[in-house]
């Protein structure tokens, strides 16, 4: 076979070798320009999904909006109620009674994501729980979030919270068009509350460049979900991924939006993750392919009028962690991966020419087995000629029957045969000595070498001395190759220079304390902080709670 040949071959396994096993996907995904709506890229854009803590963007959006109406301030008192303090995690615990400010609440809840100050904020803005629910869900009505229903603040499990990622961009433009003034709730890294860092869990803002916002969201129902924002050269893009099987996932799938979706404004084409539609999964190094597709707007797309919102209990939080192309906690770059690429191409090249060569081998004529006549035995003769008898002969002993010395066969008759027959004739005939056999006795080979006539199948015939050899074996073909390793996932995420935690404070506001609190704690008697911790180090990623919390 020409190099020419092989190298085709090569490249004909190559691409049919899967780089990863079968696995699960994110649910739901939308890319698109956040000053227009122009969407880069989408998949299943309009499937009813539970929203989780992204709830919490539609709570500041209504805040925001009483704020701007003149029903509150940033410095109003958001008060710690007993419903509120009674709310699972995520939370931050505050006693009955804690007082902090809007500002301070919305700072939490855009970090911590905690139910409990989301609920307190809800009461504080609303009047009631229901009061707040019902100007979400009239919010998002106006706003024309039309698969979108509300039930709390804050996005614990509730079948009637639903909503879509076409909803959902709709309400991440709304925030950044309706208050752009406040941009900053959604870009903290983290806080500093007394003592205690409470880091952002959007970690996005520190592994993308130019990640300013917004928000993640999880319970077992709906996966690992975030919003978020990022900006580059003047652009900002949005994108929205729902139903992650881990945190990993999610995080690498948006990051993978964000880099391909700049890189598609700057040189055009179209935004397609790596392996997500394709039966190999293979990885397309090129950022972007193509032509660059009119997928229209979000405000273009159209919710559906009746579905069921897709639940991911089992797959997300079952007895066993889904099998995703992060599941091995290893990435590579763009360079490992064409090194890997160049060493299965290299592998798949010697495994084409090694089934060639076995091809040709078995193939060519073999050559006969050698045999050889077996050399005579050695004349048997005594060490002294005159001590050898008159008229002896040596015995030939190759048809004798091999007689236990202690067990005479056939009940001594062969032994007694022996003895009369050494009397009478001292040079026995072969046929004669045969007769000394047992009756089952057979000879291990005939006079020519035959096989034996009761213990060989039929057609059997004796091996030759020296057989020939494995051709395969020669040519040392027998033992297989190691296969190189599959392909690592790419990574698309960086790590970004920290940004220092927004300091705040617990305690109400009033005529003597007319601006927000960010600062020295002051006011209401000895903070409810909780014991003191050392901060997260810097490189350390979030991790989500594991049960049905947001």
């Amino acid at each position: 076979m020409t190099l020419i040949r092989l190298v085709l071959v090569a490249a004909l396994a190559l691409v049919s070798w899967r780089a990863v096993p079968a696995r699960a996907e994110v649910g739901s995904y939308l890319l698109f320009d956040m000053a227009d709506g122009t969407i880069l890229s989408e998949y299943e854009p309009t499937a009813l999904w539970y929203p989780a803590s992204i709830t919490k963007l539609m709570t500041a959006y209504v805040t925001f909006q009483a704020i701007e109406k003149g029903e509150l301030k940033l410095t109003s008192p958001v008060k710690i109620s007993p419903q509120a303090n009674q709310q699972p995690p995520s939370r931050m615990g505050f006693p009955v009674g804690t007082v902090l400010t809007v500002e301070t609440a919305l700072r939490i809840l855009m970090t911590k994501s905690a139910n409990d100050i989301a609920f307190a904020l809800a009461e504080s803005v609303g009047g009631t729980l229901a009061g707040f629910v019902d100007r979400m869900n009239a919010a998002a009505a106006d706003l024309g979030m039309t698969a979108t229903m509300y039930d709390n603040p804050h996005g614990l499990p509730n079948e009637k919270q639903i909503t879509t990622a076409r909803d959902i961009a709709v309400l991440m433009m709304a925030l950044t068009n309706d208050f752009p003034d406040r941009a900053d709730f959604f870009s903290m890294t983290g806080v500093q509350l007394g003592t205690r860092n409470i880091r952002n869990h959007n970690a996005l803002l520190r592994q993308v460049e130019g990640a300013d916002g917004m928000k993640t969201g999880f319970i077992c129902a709906s996966g690992f979900n975030v919003a978020a924002t990022a900006t580059r050269d003047g652009h900002r893009l949005g994108a929205v991924v729902l139903g992650g099987l881990t945190t990993v996932e999610r995080n690498e799938r948006a990051g993978e939006l964000f880099e391909k979706g700049f890189a598609a404004l700057a040189d055009g084409g179209s935004v397609a993750l790596d392996g997500f539609d394709k039966a190999d999964g293979r990885l397309d190094l090129r950022p972007v392919g193509g032509t660059r597709l009119d997928l229209g707007t979000v405000q273009a797309l159209a919710n559906p009028a009746d579905a069921t919102a897709a639940d991911r209990r089992d797959d997300v939080c079952g007895a066993r962690r889904p099998i995703t192309r992060y599941s091995d906690g290893t990435v590579a770059t763009v360079a490992a991966v064409e090194a890997q690429r160049a060493k299965v191409a290299a592998y798949r090249l010697k495994m084409a020419a090694q089934k060639q060569l076995k091809a040709e081998l078995l193939a060519a004529p073999r050559p006969e087995p050698m045999s050889f006549e077996p050399a005579p035995p050695p004349e048997r003769r005594l060490a002294d000629a005159e001590l050898v008898p008159a008229g002896w002969q040596p015995v030939e002993l190759t048809l004798l029957p091999q007689l236990h010395p202690d067990r005479p066969h056939t009940a001594g008759a062969a032994a007694s045969a022996t003895a009369e027959t050494n009397a009478d004739d001292p040079a026995p005939q072969a046929a004669d000595r045969a007769k000394l056999a047992p009756a089952s006795f057979t000879t291990s080979a005939g006079p020519s070498g035959s096989a034996p006539q009761t213990l060989a199948p039929d057609g059997w015939t004796a091996s030759p001395a020296f057989p020939i050899p494995n051709p395969l074996a020669v040519a040392e073909l027998r033992e297989a190759f190691p296969q190189p390793e599959p392909e690592r996932p790419l990574t698309y995420l960086t790590t970004q220079p920290p940004a220092a935690p927004f300091p705040i404070s617990l305690g109400g506001a009033d005529a003597e304390r007319p601006d927000p609190l960010s600062g020295a704690i002051v006011g209401g008697g000895p903070p409810p902080l909780p014991p003191a911790r050392p901060a997260l180090p810097a490189n350390q990623d979030d991790t989500e709670p594991p049960s049905d919390v947001t």
